[in-house]
């Protein structure tokens, strides 16, 4: 089991959301996105955000992934919305300056935000302080992204495998950014799961940084997500060992997932379902718990008629940053799932912080 849910109903519960918005929204066609004042999915003036602002807030600096999500998508937001859709970066506490701002948002205010919710999530587990909102009373849009964690190592290590890592004699010294970081929170739970010896080494500036230090052989490996990891692994500066997901990444396709390489068992079964999931939770959008049920519908159907464009798909695949789209009930019920995991997961999460 995956959490609540086997990991079979959660392929068929992707597949049909995949299914559902390719039949959905077709009034937005397949055209580039346009300005303010275009063609609407809802019919122009039927739409609430009609001719109107509406910000589409990025809590971190310019030039990210995250960024570069919110760039790409915000044109298609504009046609689908009939609205002028600004882009703006709040960055701060790791996010929560503007996820804060975003929650406690009125009803008249016209914004929207995209999300770490891996983080959040994480956060939210453990206790953390900071969060002013609940995820679950927050207004999910939908899942934007999904890329899985990946383990990687530097060109003369040790470990070859994943396999390696598992029956590791010694420490196995993984680089992370600090506590309650993605890099910091993956391998403090594959260890206590699989039970191989590991220290975390910290302290490091940024992800590069971190990442350096397997380059040079001074650490042997880290995890964060695979679009954050692939030009380094393009480079040749460091190999892929395993992906943390439950199926093949797109950008990864020969690199085995967690339960290929190192099948799960007993009590770890559960703790690596639950990491899992955790991932899936991805990239996503949200809006105030106080904006308006009809701009919150607005929003959603903006959301499935941008990501249904082609000239958008294509933009984002070349930019090695691809979709992975849930609508916004399929996220909050994610999110729910993930925030009700059993609690010896629970307390791993917790420990990372």
């Amino acid at each position: 089991m995956r959490g609540s849910r086997p990991r079979a109903e959660r392929r068929v519960v992707r597949t049909a959301v995949a299914v559902a918005l390719t039949g959905t929204v077709a009034a937005c066609g397949s055209s580039g996105g346009g300005g303010g004042g275009g063609s609407a999915a809802g019919g122009g003036g039927d739409q609430p955000f009609s001719g109107a602002r509406v910000d589409f807030v990025v809590p971190y600096e310019p030039g990210g992934g995250y960024d570069t999500y919110a760039r790409a998508m915000a044109p298609y937001f504009e046609e689908c919305l009939d609205a002028t859709v600004v882009v703006q970066n709040e960055p701060g506490a790791g996010g929560l300056v503007a996820t804060n701002q975003t929650a406690a948002a009125s009803a008249t205010e016209n914004r929207f935000q995209i999300v770490n919710t891996v983080g959040l999530v994480s956060a939210e587990i453990a206790g953390e302080e900071g969060a002013n909102f609940s995820l679950e009373d927050l207004n999910w849009i939908g899942r934007v992204a999904a890329p899985a964690n990946v383990m990687v190592v530097g060109n003369d290590s040790p470990f070859q495998s994943f396999e390696d890592v598992v029956n590791a004699g010694e420490d196995v010294r993984f680089v992370a950014q600090g506590p309650g970081a993605n890099d910091y929170l993956a391998p403090n739970i594959l260890g206590a799961a699989y039970g191989f010896p590991f220290e975390v080494i910290t302290g490091f500036a940024g992800s590069p940084e971190a990442r350096a230090a397997v380059v040079a052989g001074d650490a042997d490996a880290h995890i964060l997500p695979v679009d954050s990891q692939l030009s380094a692994i393009e480079a040749g500066d460091v190999v892929p060992l395993v992906t943390i997901d439950e199926e093949a990444d797109p950008l990864l396709p020969d690199v085995p997932t967690i339960y290929d390489a190192a099948a799960p068992e007993g009590d770890a079964q559960e703790i690596i379902d639950n990491l899992v999931a955790l991932g899936q939770t991805g990239r996503a959008l949200i809006a105030s718990p106080q904006m308006p049920e009809e701009r919150v519908t607005a929003l959603r159907e903006a959301f499935t008629c941008a990501a249904e464009n082609e000239d958008l798909v294509a933009e984002l695949e070349e930019q090695q940053r691809p979709l992975a789209v849930l609508d916004g009930e399929e996220t909050l019920s994610l999110v729910s799932e993930v925030l009700d995991s059993p609690e010896p997961f629970r307390e791993l999460v917790a420990g990372s912080f």
